[in-house]
């Protein structure tokens, strides 16, 4: 995967709201809904939580985007995350999300520990929600977090309208 701080190169036409490409067919509808009752989809099921948050841009930090992070956690120490500019059945795929435990990060070389954010303020400024789960729940949620580091990568400038 390629990755850059640089502007992207020319667009497809649109104010890129939504992606390039025609509408589903009726004959695609229905090969989606078949598929859908056919297959397991097993990675999707084990997404197990709903985050939303803000993103800054490393290179301009005057640029923020609200977050939707659907988070899998594959143990203790590991989650991976798609992450959605909404919650919305439309909402966009825009970028993917790996976030580590304060224990692995420490083990990084210093320039990859560079690449990685901490959590910590996210969840002291209560940037960090877990959608319609009650405070009371997501109290120890949010002091398990505090500690770890993110990596994330934007693939979807939705503030610019661009893929």
């Amino acid at each position: 995967m390629a990755s850059s701080d640089q502007a992207p190169g020319a667009m497809p036409p649109g104010d890129g709201s939504v992606p390039p490409g025609k509408s589903m067919s009726i004959g695609q509808h229905v090969i989606d809904k078949g598929a859908q009752l056919m297959q397991s989809l097993k990675p999707i099921k084990q997404m197990s939580q709903h985050v939303c948050t803000f993103a800054m841009y490393s290179h301009d930090i005057t640029r923020q985007i609200e977050t939707h992070h659907y988070v899998s956690r594959v143990n203790q120490d590991f989650l991976q995350c798609a992450v959605y500019d909404s919650d919305d059945s439309k909402a966009r795929l825009i970028g993917i999300e790996y976030i580590i435990s304060d224990r692995i990060f420490e083990t990084l070389p210093a320039e990859e520990q560079k690449l990685w954010h901490s959590h910590e303020y996210e969840i002291i400024a209560g940037l960090w929600l877990n959608p319609r789960v009650p405070e009371m729940v997501q109290k120890q949620q949010l002091k398990n977090i505090a500690p770890t580091y993110g990596k994330f990568w934007c693939t979807w400038q939705v503030d610019r309208g661009k893929l």
